[in-house]
């Protein structure tokens, strides 16, 4: 029965679609799938390939697996593009004997883009099923496609639709039947000489005009609005508004679904601590456990968000030409201008932009983006800027305490943009991908894709991410609450000294020698390791240390504490010196389990967070040590 049971998987065909981006192969898929995707495993694959089985007429079953867009699989193409994946799953298909039929999806608004593509198909892979989308479109602009002269000149099968409808996915099921019922009944192994037949040349011919009018109205309205969009001054204002307004999303929709499930597990905590009482038990499953949980749950909101937003810029057109707009921005830096949105995003939470690292078609370019995302300024960092700035910088005015600030803030893009540059000659060197993107025709978005990504990622983050960060958490707080030997488990209303006692902060004795350059005290040095599972969590550390609660929501009490501490010889704890040297490590430091945990999913590999660590940390301890022993040398 197993036997029987495998030879029958084996003979299961493949369904491959392939085609450009764009070019209407997520629609086409979900409509195929009924949005049942799954991410396949293939190992040493970056980027999702999706696949699903589907039952077609007459009781046969097939699997469909839809394979990134590309362009080319005849240009010679690096093996780590999403190009050159597709190509690799095409040639190990093939020499597997599986069952395969390839059918290439085409924009039919754009088929001699497509058809270009199509020659090389032929010419390598044989027959084929050509899929035109967009016919809709076709018809809106008073054209037509003659699908059986498209057959008769290339000698495939080809239809034509509107991947909207309903009734498409009964007609595409149904010449898959038909084609691989020609596929069993002839052998498909044949070599097919490449076709020559001129791509643009047979798109003009089968591409019928019914209406002119309709036509040139339909261009005229796509051309006024791409001279406003694609306006070196006005296009740039609207990208940044659009862009503006994704940006505020991740505050004003995610916060207060982030507050609500904050509240959920204030209340889940004293449930548990009811049920438990006071002790370690209690503190591990609250701020271990449940802590780790409310930490996945919140980033929860900002990835749909996101997701919602690209999928929307991405399949109403509009993203590539924001991209277009800015790529001259950051060729700079050596990367395209679709880096913008995560590095955008970025500001707001590393998490979710590099996620957002997925819309960039080149490897090597989405890989610098994610090594460079932990040097944005985001949202985490500023509760800290703003203790040592009311802590060192009181008697300063406005003006010079937002100047820091700023500088601060800036940094982090300066510092970014030169690591990008640094990367693009060392660890990602290698010949860039052209800014190849096409301008699509403006589109609505389909609410079955997108329910289908918003589904796919967020099973992907809490699977795959959210493990990660709990399984952290955990460790963290075995870190900050477990007593060294020899010291007490616990000092009764003294949460200082058990921090003091802890792991975390013999650990934190242990390193002074190495910090005391710096400026770092033990103190501090807790604050760091706290700081990891979030790095506003240095607030509320250093309070507890103190003897403050609730430094996190009112930190002036710690900033004045903080400014009067004396050492046992009465000299100053902490200068100013002190303060700049950790806003310079805070800057450039990945204090931040769940970036390193977005990191590892992303690469697919543990190099990159290490590496993500390792240089941030040695360039935080650099800046820090410059800015300490600087401003000491010059009597600071």
């Amino acid at each position: 029965m197993g036997e029987d049971a495998s030879a029958s998987r084996a003979r299961t065909p493949v369904v491959v679609l392939v085609g450009r981006p764009n070019a209407g192969k997520s629609s086409l898929y979900n409509r195929l799938t009924g949005g049942n995707a799954r991410v396949g495993n293939y190992p040493g694959v970056t980027v999702d390939i999706l696949e699903a089985l589907v039952d077609l007429p007459g009781g046969r079953a097939a699997k469909v697996v839809d394979l990134p867009g590309l362009y080319s699989i005849s240009a010679t193409i690096d093996p780590a593009t999403d190009e050159g994946i597709a190509r690799r799953f095409l040639e190990n298909a093939r020499r597997d004997g599986q069952p395969m039929l390839v059918i290439q999806v085409v924009d039919a608004t754009q088929l001699a883009l497509g058809l270009r593509l199509t020659r090389e198909l032929l010419g390598q892979l044989g027959p084929l099923l050509l899929v035109a989308t967009q016919a809709d479109i076709l018809a809106a602009e008073g054209r037509s496609l003659d699908t059986k002269e498209l057959e008769d000149a290339l000698g495939v099968s080809a239809v034509a639709i509107n991947a909207r409808s309903d009734a498409v996915r009964d007609v595409v099921l149904g010449r898959i039947a038909t084609c691989l019922d020609r596929l069993d009944a002839v052998p498909p192994l044949r070599e097919a000489s490449e076709g020559t037949f001129d791509p643009d040349e047979l798109a003009t011919r089968v591409i019928c005009e019914r209406s002119a009018a309709v036509s040139r109205g339909r261009r005229n309205l796509t051309a006024r609005a791409d001279a406003l969009l694609l306006h070196p001054l006005a296009g740039l204002a609207i990208f940044a508004s659009v862009l503006t307004v994704l940006f505020a999303s991740v505050y004003l929709v995610a916060d207060p679904v982030s507050q609500l499930l904050d509240a959920a597990s204030r209340v889940l905590a004293g449930w548990i601590v009811a049920g438990f009482g006071e002790g370690l038990v209690s503190s591990f499953l609250v701020d271990g456990v449940l802590g780790g949980a409310g930490t996945v749950l919140t980033f929860l909101p900002q990835v749909v968000i996101l997701t919602v937003a690209m999928e929307l810029l991405e399949a109403t057109g509009y993203l590539s030409r924001g991209a277009f707009l800015v790529d001259r921005l950051l060729s700079v830096a050596r990367l395209g201008g679709r880096a913008f949105i995560p590095l955008l995003t970025g500001h707001a939470c590393a998490v979710p932009a590099i996620y957002a690292t997925r819309i960039l078609r080149d490897p090597r370019e989405r890989l610098t983006t994610i090594l460079i995302l932990p040097l944005m300024t985001c949202s985490a960092r500023i509760p800290v800027y703003g203790l040592l700035i009311a802590a060192f910088f009181a008697g300063s005015s406005a003006w010079t305490k937002s100047a820091v600030f700023v500088l601060l803030y800036f940094a982090g893009i300066l510092f970014g943009l030169l690591a990008a540059l640094a990367f693009r000659r060392t660890v990602t060197k290698g010949k860039s991908l052209p800014m190849a993107t096409e301008l699509p025709a403006y589109r609505s978005p389909e609410l079955r894709v997108l329910v289908s990504s918003i589904k796919r990622a967020t099973s992907r983050f809490l699977r795959e991410v959210g493990t990660t960060i709990l399984a952290a958490a955990m460790v963290l707080w075995a870190l900050l609450n477990i007593p060294l030997p020899g010291r007490p488990a616990k000092v009764e209303n003294d949460p200082g000294a058990n921090l003091s006692h802890s792991i975390a902060g013999g650990v934190g004795r242990a390193l002074e020698p190495v910090t005391a350059p710096l400026g770092f005290d033990w103190r501090i040095n807790v604050g760091l390791i706290a700081s990891f599972g979030a790095r506003e969590l240095m607030v509320g550390t250093l309070g507890i240390i103190n003897g403050i609660e609730g430094a996190l929501d009112d930190p002036s009490p710690l900033a004045s504490q903080l400014r009067s501490a004396k050492t046992e010889d009465g000299r100053p704890r902490y200068r100013t010196r002190t303060a700049l040297a950790l806003m310079a490590f805070f800057v450039l430091a990945c204090q931040c389990l769940s970036t390193v945990a977005a990191v590892r999913r992303e690469t697919r590999s543990w190099r990159w967070p290490a590496f993500v660590l390792g240089y941030t940390y040695a360039l935080a301890y650099l800046a820090a040590l410059v800015v300490n022993q600087g401003l000491r040398w010059m009597g600071g």
